[in-house]
């Protein structure tokens, strides 16, 4: 059996899942420009701008924010950096920022862009080789004082990210927790007591706002440990949708009937929605905080068979993956998964009842066991991954043969290219085949072999990590 060529069909089916992400695209556009919104802390009377330049500078910028007091805000990024072309720094700063003796002209312009994105004061790091060839993050913070700055050294980049996170804490610690305004207990507890400010900034001089300041940093490195908004080693959950167009093509082996039909079909468009969620992902639990639950949703777009030049048959195909998955950190940014779970694909061909005996029928419920992987490439992410699939019921076209033993393992490879925080764009190539041997005997209606039955998906998606 063959697919015909319905160009009618193809082109409305592809206009509709062009029309759907378009949709998508608008949404997401939307949702990403009203973020910095919603990502201010609510509590937050004081905002700071973080701006890292250099190799590295996006990740060095997490790990700072991450040391970020809860009741202290941050300036959107896309925000300081038009303030700070505004204030005449159009190119990067780069070893400027280190030289005391030619900096100053640099700092005025980081001053001035902070003043003009209402930030209490300017996290500024400059990424570098130093001249004894090591790699560094020399940071500074500037506020409205022109005087001596608080924070004005450098923090060693290599080693392990724990590493970075402890000297980033050790150098900016301090001077986050003197500049963010106290949690509401403290307030309550102020407005209780007497003399008023004038009292809590004496009391800012003694030991007991030590012991709180202590508190709060600790309170920050816990946070650190957590896990980091709109990154894919921590997320709370994704969400992908996209279209697939998918592949099958099914053949006997050995076959000995003449009522044996083969089967292909390629390109045709499906709908695809998949999705994670780690409910303990802001936990410090071991093994529970990386455990999530999986579900992916799949089906076809207008898809008909036929035989030869004969009347097309509605045709369904249909993919549901339901599961678990550990999810695993190697290094500062790969992810190694394990997942099992269960899979329902159906591959229906509606035909009547004298050519139903003969097509490829499936109903697979497989068990799934895998391995994945997410690996930084450059900019971008290669993903791959295989598995293991046990069928617990195949279907009717196996019901035909005595002894049919079926087996199947599965494949994918993909590429995830970063467009916006949290969201990316993934181009990726799945395939799953199964093998069959039968044991048939003498006077059997129908006599193979055996058959492959493979399924190829090439799917576009946009996705969104929370």
């Amino acid at each position: 059996m063959r697919k015909p060529t319905r160009t009618t069909t193809l082109f409305l089916s592809m206009s509709l899942c062009g029309r759907i992400l378009l949709g998508l695209s608008a949404a997401t556009a939307v949702t990403f420009a009203l973020a910095p919104v919603t990502l201010a802390a609510p509590t937050a009377s004081k905002s700071i701008a973080v701006h890292i330049e250099g190799p590295n500078a996006a990740a060095i910028r997490e790990d700072i924010l991450a040391l970020l007091p809860e009741t202290l805000g941050v300036v959107e990024q896309a925000a300081f950096s038009k303030a700070l072309k505004g204030a005449g720094q159009t190119k990067p700063v780069g070893d400027t920022l280190v030289s005391k003796a030619q900096r100053k002209k640099a700092l005025d312009r980081i001053r001035k862009a902070g003043k003009a994105a209402k930030a209490e004061g300017v996290i500024y790091g400059v990424s570098r080789t130093n001249k004894k060839k090591k790699k560094e993050v020399h940071l500074v913070y500037v506020d409205e004082n022109a005087g001596d700055l608080s924070v004005d050294s450098a923090v060693p980049v290599t080693g392990s990210r724990d590493d970075r996170k402890k000297a980033l804490e050790e150098l900016l610690g301090p001077t986050l927790a003197q500049i963010a305004p106290p949690p509401p207990e403290e307030d309550k507890a102020s407005e209780g007591g007497e003399g008023g400010d004038e009292q809590k900034g004496e009391e800012g001089d003694g030991d007991g706002d030590g012991e709180e300041t202590a508190s709060e940093d600790a309170g920050a490195a816990d946070r650190g440990g957590k896990r980091k908004r709109n990154d894919v080693n921590s997320a709370l959950f994704s969400v992908e949708v996209g279209v697939e167009f998918i592949g099958r093509w099914f053949d006997y082996s050995d076959p000995r009937t003449n009522n044996l039909r083969p089967y292909s079909v390629f390109g045709q468009p499906a709908l695809s929605i998949a999705g994670e969620v780690y409910p303990l992902a802001s936990t410090n639990i071991a093994v529970l905080k990386g455990l999530g639950i999986t579900a992916g949703y799949a089906r076809a777009l207008g898809l008909n068979s036929a035989v030869g030049d004969g009347d097309p048959i509605s045709t369904t195909y249909q993919r549901i993956n339901l599961g678990l998955r550990e999810r695993l950190s190697i290094g500062e940014a790969s992810q190694l998964g394990i997942s099992a779970g269960l899979r329902f694909l159906t591959f229906d061909i509606e035909a009547p009842a004298d050519l139903a005996r003969t097509v490829p029928n499936v109903s697979y419920t497989l068990f799934r066991a895998g391995l994945d992987g997410r690996f930084p490439v450059g900019p971008v992410a290669l993903a791959l991954g295989a598995e293991y699939l046990l069928p617990l019921s195949s279907g009717s076209v196996y019901e035909r043969f005595t002894g049919a033993s079926v087996q199947g393992i599965g494949a994918m490879a993909g590429l995830m290219i970063p467009v916006a925080t949290g969201v990316e764009a993934r181009v990726l190539v799945e395939y799953a085949r199964f093998f069959s041997s039968f044991q048939p005997e003498q006077g059997d209606p129908y006599i193979a072999g055996g058959a492959i039955d493979q399924y190829l998906g090439l799917r576009l998606a946009g996705a969104y990590v929370y």
